[in-house]
């Protein structure tokens, strides 16, 4: 018997992975470059903050702290486990607040902007129709089904483990999680390290290259992962926002 259902996953699966990338709104370029080109952007006169994170909470398996002040405020987490499980409940934990704020407004912003994008595209009116009714979340499970086989089970374990110390929908987390595959994201990011950088220090920057209205960049977080065991792979950075 045919299987209508099944053709929508696949048509849609392909409309996904190759269409939506132009969901992406070109926006001015507000990053400052090396040599302050201000024809590539406005130069960025900010001074880099230096002061001494603040402690703001400690739960089991993490630390929370404070950089900055308000519009440049950034969280810092540390987190410790054995297990993706205990690096998310631990930050999910300490930044539930936050989480609980954020993921209700980009969840809405991205929705309408990628749902609008798709009735841009040439397609037929049905499938528009479906696509419509069956919303975002429905192209978001499609991602994760195609990336899932790929992905470490620690991934879905971290995010269950947030999930369930935010308080928050464990779908939800995993969906917003496949926003930057869905959309084709090309964020800015670089390292450095030894000859490169005065005294061998490491440094590491994310420019979050997406437009400024789902919210994302008013919950900026940067946390420091501590595995416990091997399985887990070495200490690392992530730059990025709150449930992210």
């Amino acid at each position: 018997m045919f299987d209508q259902n099944r053709l929508f996953y696949v048509l849609f699966g392909l409309v996904v992975i190759f269409q939506t990338s132009s969901c992406h709104k070109t926006i001015k370029n507000y990053g400052a470059y090396c040599a302050n080109d201000t024809a590539r952007g406005d130069p960025n006169l900010i001074p880099i903050d230096e002061s001494q994170p603040r402690f703001i909470n400690k739960v089991e398996n993490g630390t929370l702290y404070q950089i900055g002040a308000g519009e440049d405020q950034v969280w810092l987490i540390h987190v410790y486990g054995n297990t993706g499980y205990d690096f998310g409940y631990a930050y999910g934990t300490l930044l539930r607040d936050q989480i609980n704020k954020v993921l209700p407004r980009a969840w809405a912003h991205f929705e309408e902007e990628i749902l609008k994008e798709l009735k841009n595209l040439k397609l037929p009116k049905w499938f528009v129709d479906f696509v419509v009714d069956k919303g975002l979340a429905f192209a978001l499970d499609i991602q994760n089904d195609l990336v899932k086989k790929y992905m470490d089970e620690e991934v879905y374990n971290e995010m269950r483990g947030i999930a369930d110390a935010a308080q928050v929908d464990y779908k939800t987390v995993i969906r917003l999680h496949m926003l930057g595959e869905i959309t084709r994201g090309r964020c800015s990011l670089y390292g450095l390290w030894g000859n490169a950088t005065l005294g061998g220090k490491t440094l590491q920057l994310r420019a979050l290259d997406w437009d400024v209205d789902g919210g994302l960049q008013d919950y900026p977080g940067i946390t420091i992962y501590h595995p416990l065991t091997s399985k887990l792979g070495h200490p690392f950075a992530n730059v990025a926002w709150a449930g992210n």
